[in-house]
């Protein structure tokens, strides 16, 4: 007997029809955009208010 990858990669059960699907991505994404946020308020924003970046 031969063995093959499964083609389809569907969901076999249904799943719910919804406006926001929160994923791995979406949480990847989400934290990545928070990390940034932090860095940018508490780290680069205070030397350009004290006038030490330019």
């Amino acid at each position: 007997m031969k063995h093959t990858v499964q083609r389809d990669w569907r969901v076999t059960r249904p799943s719910r029809k919804s406006r926001f699907n929160f994923d791995q991505t979406t949480a990847l994404g989400g934290l990545t955009v928070a990390l940034f946020t932090y860095i940018i308020y508490h780290f680069i924003y205070p030397l350009i208010s004290k006038g030490l970046l330019w």
